[in-house]
């Protein structure tokens, strides 16, 4: 559990200022390590440079940073060098496993700017040395370069470019209360329906608690769970079963998209109606995406509708198909044309479950994830850039379920899609735009023998760019930008596939309006828009770029 979070970073990042305001946020105690040996040394640290010598000041800097290093609920601001050397990199240091270190960072040009604006305003250039001679650009950039290894061992990385300091501290704070088991609640408002997001927390433990105030008078809980999940949650679901006040009915979803289909829902079906089902129940779907969209539909349908609660357990679910009363089944003329939109009355999402997803089901929910990253500026309320910056600064620390900032990027992408579903539950307007990259996506998934629906919507992105690209909608440098980013969260950019086989799935697309087929295409301000004037010789480029021999 994180007990002292640890603030590093160049000069100008805002370390002071956002350090308090964390500690106001959580309760805790702010320390400032350069205004403590300030305080106990009678000096200023340039006059300390000048008549004592640096050595003297790293010497106080090292005894003030391990004082507050061994304190409890505390919030430190460091000085730009304070954490270069290895040794403050012990596990009884920073390494230590109750330590969150934050690496705050921006732009030099952004940073000499802030840095010349606080001096300006106070009088007091000379009390900033990096200001007092030379280039401080060039020099603030030498000292990124020099200390950019020893920052880079931060747990979190928080650019600081654009957002102010009380947006820092507010993600850096949700970070420590998600670590401890606060989750965070996001109401999506429909007409008629209230559907209440939780994240964080143990999903499982909190179903007694939700089934019993949701539905006071439950006889039975019907819960379908995905097949390969179900051995790893056995243990939960036996408590579950002895604290909630209902019988509950389990059974194993198969694996695969297969499982999304008429005879799947059939066999549902007859597993609730031959059971006993009535309209006081509630149904659990517990798993990814097929279980989510599968169960879901028994659900909106079974007596013409049963209260629902989604439990997801990939990192995809999580992040798009849980959230937003999307359900259905396949067809064989496409994916997802049979279904209905059903709000769950509760959708319990709980990290640590992701810990036991294969590597490559884990990876492909980045894809969902970096759709919203480049939707984002068109989202009301957003905060343009953020999530594109979040994932850039940390792709390598997210690789792995674990990640301290994972819970609040979760909470983020959640709050995203409800911001759109709450605007349009129907998909009349705005909803559309989480299409981005689906178009060809679901062409391509459908064309393929076993490809995830994240690495097909992942090839998807890719080709929607090369249209925008070739419409002249955006350059080459935001193509290369997103793609680079899918990369380096380890999706695929090409596939293997039928280029006549996507052609033909792309015709019964239900995104079509009129016979017309809806593209979301990215924008050169950011954001998306959606065209319908989309040039043939645009789908063949972007179809050629994503297949792969």
């Amino acid at each position: 559990m994180i007990r002292r979070v640890i603030l590093a970073g160049l000069s100008g990042t805002g370390k002071s200022t956002v350090a308090r305001r964390i500690a106001e946020e959580l309760g805790w105690t702010a320390l400032d390590t350069d205004a403590e040996i300030e305080r106990r040394a009678g000096m200023t640290i340039p006059d300390m440079f000048r008549d004592l010598g640096e050595a003297d000041f790293r010497a106080r800097e090292r005894t003030v940073l391990r004082e507050g290093l061994a304190r409890n609920e505390v919030v430190i601001a460091t000085g730009g060098g304070a954490v270069i050397e290895d040794d403050i990199w012990a596990a009884d240091l920073l390494g230590h496993p109750e330590a969150l270190v934050v690496w705050l960072d921006g732009e030099s040009a952004v940073l000499v700017d802030r840095l010349v604006a606080q001096a300006g305003a106070v009088g007091k250039t000379a009390a900033r040395p990096l200001l007092s001679d030379g280039d401080p650009l060039q020099r603030l950039e030498a000292m990124r370069v020099s200390r950019s290894a020893a920052y880079g061992q931060a747990a979190v990385t928080i650019p600081v470019d654009h957002d102010d300091a009380s947006g820092i501290a507010s993600d850096i704070a949700g970070i420590v209360r998600l670590d401890h088991g606060h989750p965070a609640r996001i109401e999506l408002q429909t007409p008629g329906t209230v559907s209440t997001i939780s994240v964080g927390g143990s999903a499982v433990d909190a179903l007694p608690v939700i089934v019993q105030s949701g539905w006071p008078k439950v006889g039975r809980i019907w819960m379908g769970v995905d097949e390969h999940v179900l051995p790893h949650v056995e243990a939960d679901l036996a408590r579950l079963t002895n604290a909630i006040l209902a019988d509950v009915h389990i059974i194993a979803i198969p694996a695969g998209e297969v499982s999304k289909s008429l005879e799947g829902l059939g066999r549902l079906y007859d597993w609730m109606l031959y059971g006993g089902i009535e309209r006081g129940d509630a149904v659990v779907a517990f798993g990814g995406g097929v279980v989510g969209d599968l169960v879901g539909f028994a659900a909106a349908t079974v007596l013409r509708g049963i209260g629902l609660i989604q439990v997801p357990t990939t990192l995809l679910a999580m992040v798009d198909s849980s959230v937003g009363g999307k359900t259905g089944i396949n067809h064989p003329a496409g994916k997802n044309l049979i279904g209905a939109f059903f709000q769950p009355r509760h959708v319990l999402i709980e990290p640590a479950l992701l810990n036991s997803l294969p590597p490559r089901v884990y990876t492909a929910g980045w894809a969902e994830i970096i759709k919203h990253a480049v939707i984002e500026p068109s989202v009301p309320g957003s905060r343009p850039d953020h999530l594109m910056r979040l994932l850039e600064r940390n792709s390598a620390a997210l690789a792995r379920p674990g990640s301290p900032i994972l819970p609040l990027l979760i909470r983020e992408n959640v709050a995203l899609k409800a911001a759109v579903v709450t605007a349009d539950e129907r998909e009349s307007g705005l909803r559309a735009i989480l299409n981005f990259g689906h178009t060809i996506g679901h062409g391509v998934e459908a064309a393929t023998a076993g490809l995830p629906h994240g690495e097909a919507v992942a090839v998807g992105m890719c080709a929607a760019l090369r249209i925008a690209r070739e419409m002249g909608r955006i350059d080459s440098a935001a193509e290369s930008r997103v793609r680079n980013l899918i990369t380096a969260f380890g999706l695929p950019v090409t596939a293997a596939f039928d280029p006549d086989a996507v052609r033909q799935k792309m015709r019964s697309d239900k995104k079509k309006a009129a016979g017309v087929q809806q593209w979301v295409l990215p924008v050169r301000d950011g954001g998306v828009a959606i065209a319908t004037d989309v040039p043939e010789s645009a789908i063949e480029l972007a179809l050629e770029a994503i297949v792969r021999p």
